[in-house]
């Protein structure tokens, strides 16, 4: 009977090994019964653009089985803090976003990690994405990120608004501006430029990238070519800095201590002739019903067209190399993003792949026809670790100087000195 038992139990146990292997068991299947590849993502993504970059994230994990993007949200204005003590911990998530012209504060201590052995082996197209956003993610002839997108800062015009108070085109310089914004306010009681110039709800950076757009039509620069030393205090950083303290105080054009979301809101709900911001908040005014609006490049203000322009770009974690099969995973994520960029462009940014911004889709959406010339006056940030702090700083002190319509030359001054204390420690 022990016999009869024992044979029967080695007869079961041939043909559940043999049914197992005729059905192939191997790693793969294995991976497969444990679920997706997971990637971990922090998204900065708050604003107008959140629920755009959301969906991406949706259609992405929709139509992958073998990878799942799992994001948090992270607020903007905590967000750098966070991922800059996440990384010297070795705990950042798998996929981070980093502004280009913040890429240099973690490449030196090598806390990214260089794609191009990983790129090359996936056969990635890399002769598909626009060369300068790429160009400006490659340090030393290494690759450390790939650009999501670029994203200038442009002007939105209400048409409704420039009818009613009789203006046929657009302005094309500060004087325009002025006589049309005021022709506004005069004739309909709205505001003539919703532009915002207080920290009450995140610094002032249109300021700050205003001032930085006026000096480079002026044929200036922030920083010298070695980005050693600030470059704005003279007769074109005096004209830049009194524009905007002139639309502020002397032609009162904007409201003083009008914050960021107070700007977008006045806009958005048709309270407000002219509006300076990326090109992020395209999508949240094509979706507010009866607003009317173009969306065109930063004229000139004060000399040739040319504006401030930043780039999102994803890269991942030195410390994540341990798995080449992980990265290979993040990097598919990256890719996928920047590959239907046509989707992330619904919230206004400009693709920096080829096929995308060559694509049916791309073209069919409205606006960005009107826009996407500005990419060619565009003038990305300097290429230092020193910017993210002179960036903050030059937004406070540009904002107290339009607060208090402070003397322009002491504030240059201020600034100069401000800002060469800050690149000093970089160097």
């Amino acid at each position: 009977m022990k016999f009869r038992k024992l044979l029967l139990a080695t007869i079961l146990l041939a043909i559940s090994t043999s049914v197992i292997f005729a059905q192939g068991v191997n790693e793969s299947s294995i991976m497969k019964k444990e679920g997706p590849v997971v990637v971990t993502f922090w998204s900065l993504f708050t604003g107008g653009d959140g629920e755009f970059f959301d969906a991406m994230v949706e259609e992405f994990n929709a139509t992958h089985d073998d990878i799942h993007l799992k994001t948090d949200t992270v607020k903007f204005d905590n967000y750098y803090t966070k991922l800059t003590a996440a990384l010297a911990a070795g705990n950042a998530p798998d996929m981070i976003v980093i502004h280009q012209g913040n890429l240099r504060n973690y490449i030196p201590s090598g806390q990214l990690l260089a794609l191009d052995r990983y790129l090359k082996d996936m056969n990635a197209p890399m002769d598909d994405f626009v060369e300068a956003p790429l160009k400006d993610c490659m340090f030393d002839g290494k690759t450390y990120a790939l650009p999501l997108d670029v994203h200038p800062i442009i002007m939105f015009v209400n048409t409704d608004l420039l009818a009613q108070a009789g203006i046929k085109k657009v302005p094309t310089d500060i004087d325009e501006l002025t006589m049309a914004a005021k022709a506004i306010q005069m004739k309909t009681g709205k505001m003539g430029v919703a532009c915002d110039n207080t920290t009450a709800v995140y610094k002032a950076y249109t300021l700050t990238r205003l001032f930085f757009s006026m000096m480079y039509q002026q044929d200036g620069t922030i920083f010298n070519e070695d980005n050693s030393a600030a470059t704005f205090n003279n007769e074109k950083g005096l004209v830049a800095l009194k524009t905007l303290q002139n639309m502020v105080n002397k032609d009162q054009i904007t409201p003083k201590g009008l914050d960021y979301d107070t700007s977008v809101n006045s806009f958005k709900l048709g309270e407000a002739g002219f509006h300076f911001n990326g090109v992020w908040a395209t999508g949240t005014f094509e979706k507010q019903s009866g607003l009317n609006f173009l969306a065109v490049p930063l004229p000139g203000l004060v000399g040739k067209a040319s504006s401030w322009g930043g780039s999102h770009t994803l890269a991942i974690p030195a410390n994540k190399a341990k798995n080449p099969e992980h990265v290979e995973a993040i990097l598919e994520c990256m890719l996928w993003l920047t590959e239907h960029g046509e989707m992330w462009a619904k919230a206004g940014h400009i693709p920096t792949r080829k096929s995308v911004a060559n694509s049916d889709a791309f073209k069919a959406l409205p606006h960005r026809k009107e826009y996407v010339a500005a990419a060619a006056t565009n003038v990305a940030p300097p290429s230092t670790p020193a910017w993210s702090e002179v960036f903050s700083a030059l937004s406070d002190m540009l904002e107290y100087a339009v607060a208090n319509n402070s003397n322009p030359q002491m504030t240059l001054d201020d600034m100069e000195t401000r800002v060469n204390s800050i690149i000093k420690t970089y160097l």
